[in-house]
């Protein structure tokens, strides 16, 4: 059962300033709707588009909470930068990527940023378009220097379900 309720102003300041490079795209917003899908996964609707979700991810024993632009994000605002780390992908890696797959490191053509184990990467295509966002298994320096195995947990792509939810949340306005 979905829950969808909107956050009052001290809220939206609240989320601002909690999340980081995310905060503008809240302190900016008329309102903003939380869509509750369920207890691992929150969209927030800011002016009633897809922007922002929070997710919790499991991570080897543990789990952890990361709140992420959606890639509807970059297509509705393609001047925006993010200052995440980027790794970018050959064309062969990105169908497996948008079918769910894991980044491989024989797929990577290039990483950019520093970063550690669990933090949030941007993962781009050869011609500069974000396909997916997953969370580094390892260290930048480790990642440069291995030439084999999984590196990247995808945890969210073009077409998977927050992609598709947020086309049809973008349609339905």
């Amino acid at each position: 059962m979905v829950k969808r309720y909107f956050l009052s102003n001290k809220d939206i300041k609240e989320l601002s300033n909690a999340v980081g490079e995310l905060g503008p795209i809240f302190r900016n917003a008329k309102k903003v709707e939380v869509y509750e899908l369920n207890e691992t996964t929150t969209v927030y609707l800011i002016d009633d588009k897809p922007l922002v979700a929070k997710l919790t991810v499991k991570i080897d024993s543990g789990q952890r909470e990361y709140v992420i632009p959606l890639l509807t994000y970059f297509y509705l605002n393609p001047t925006y930068i993010p200052s995440y780390p980027t790794i970018t992908v050959d064309d062969g890696a990105v169908p497996h990527i948008v079918n769910g797959a894991d980044v491989m490191r024989p797929g990577i053509k290039d990483i950019s940023g520093e970063f550690g184990i669990g933090d949030l990467l941007m993962i781009k295509d050869l011609k500069g378009r974000y396909v997916g966002i997953g969370i580094s298994l390892m260290t930048s320096d480790e990642m440069k220097s291995t030439t084999k195995g999984k590196v990247i947990k995808v945890i969210h792509h073009l077409g998977d379900k927050l992609w598709n939810l947020s086309q049809e949340l973008l349609k339905a306005k």
